[in-house]
């Protein structure tokens, strides 16, 4: 196991609130893009909280040696602000942008296939 020092394990921790900001806009980006029932919304809820729970925890394993301090959940939460007050506009965007795309090549086929029938007469 490494030894980091405080400041280290906070800029770290840091950053983490990052990854969670951009992780929250990635299912936030998935949820506008593709509509579903609320069954599948709260399966989406709880995937992502899965998610941050695991990352939280393996950090703090590895990082820390499993000790929460208040500092790392100030240097997650300062991450997290730092990061919906900056860049989680331009990061939503552009995940829009490609989970769009991403939708028109899977629903491509069912889309032809639509106008196939609909302009061949019988």
């Amino acid at each position: 196991m490494s030894t980091f020092s405080q400041g280290q394990i906070f800029i770290l921790f840091l950053i983490l609130g990052l990854c969670i900001g951009t992780l929250f806009d990635f299912f936030r980006a998935l949820r506008k893009t593709f509509k579903t029932s609320d069954f599948i919304t709260h399966m989406e809820d709880i995937i992502f909280m899965l998610l941050v729970g695991i990352l939280l925890v393996n950090s703090l394993i590895i990082l820390n040696r499993g000790q929460v301090r208040f500092f790392i959940i100030l240097a997650i939460l300062f991450g997290m602000t730092f990061y919906f007050l900056t860049i989680s506009k331009i990061s939503f965007t552009i995940f829009q942008i490609l989970m769009k795309f991403c939708k028109k090549i899977l629903f491509f086929p069912f889309f032809c296939k639509k106008n196939f029938l609909k302009k061949k007469d019988f």
